[in-house]
Formats: structure tokens, C-alpha cells, sequence
């Protein structure tokens, strides 16, 4: 997998994917960074430890992972940082099994929503860490 990985970087398709995917995480890690207060009492009520501290340190992780993702600069650490997003924040915000009717709905619809976007983070890794492979067995 390693060698085809040069290849798939600089694919159009996997070009637009990260510009679609990263400019989403970007686009999540400003909105939140310029919504602290807000975000911060949903992240109270979901029972959040310290949750403006935590919106902040979170939504500086998407805004890590989006920019970084897009660029393709520090891929395998710009991935991380929106995995670790992603684990840390769906389980506690979006605990649709807690809750009841139209709300369970919803919250159901963003952790699945959640769990989509962990899947192309872990793909993205994926082939950061293959590049990253390829570039040490060329050396």
C-alpha cells in the first residue's frame, strides 16, 4: 500500500477530498472558537468538565485538523488532532441513548454524523502514515 500512496495524494479526487473535509473541520473549529459561550453551556448540560476550557482545547483541535488536512502539511498529526476530536467529544455530546423523542433523533443524527467524519479522519491517517512509510523506505 505504501508505494500507491504518492500516487493517491496527488489525485484530484483525493485533492477535493481534503479541501471538502478539512474546510468542514476548519469552517467547526472557527464557529466554535467564535460561539465559546454558547458551546460552552450546551458542553455544561452534557456534564463536561471545565466546558469553556474544554470547548476551546476541542474546537483548537478541529481547527488543527482542518487546516492541516487541507494543506497536507503535518497530515498524520493534522488527522490525530481530529480523531482525538472526534473520541473525545461524540460519546459525552451526542449521548442519544440518554435521551427521549425528537431530541434522541437528533442526537443520534449528529453522532452518526460524527462517526462518518472519525472514518475519513482514520482514512486520511491512513495514508498520511503510507506516505510517511513510503518517504523512509526511499531514503
Amino acid at each position: 500500500m505504501a508505494e500507491g500512496s504518492d500516487t493517491v495524494t496527488k489525485s484530484t479526487g483525493f485533492r477535493l477530498a481534503r479541501v471538502i473535509y478539512g474546510g468542514l473541520l476548519t469552517y467547526m473549529g472557527i464557529s466554535g472558537l467564535r460561539n465559546v459561550e454558547a458551546q460552552a453551556g450546551y458542553a455544561e448540560a452534557k456534564g463536561v468538565p471545565m466546558p469553556e476550557t474544554s470547548v476551546v482545547a476541542s474546537h483548537w483541535l478541529l481547527l488543527v485538523g482542518g487546516v492541516g488536512i487541507t494543506l497536507w502539511k503535518l497530515p498524520a498529526l493534522a488527522a490525530s488532532a481530529a480523531i482525538s476530536f472526534l473520541v473525545g467529544v461524540t460519546p459525552f455530546t451526542h449521548d442519544f441513548w440518554n435521551q427521549e423523542g425528537q431530541e434522541r433523533q437528533n442526537e443520534e443524527n449528529h453522532f452518526l454524523k460524527n462517526a462518518a467524519m472519525l472514518g475519513a479522519a482514520l482514512a486520511f491517517l491512513g495514508v498520511a502514515e503510507s506516505e510517511k512509510a513510503k518517504k523512509s523506505t526511499d531514503e
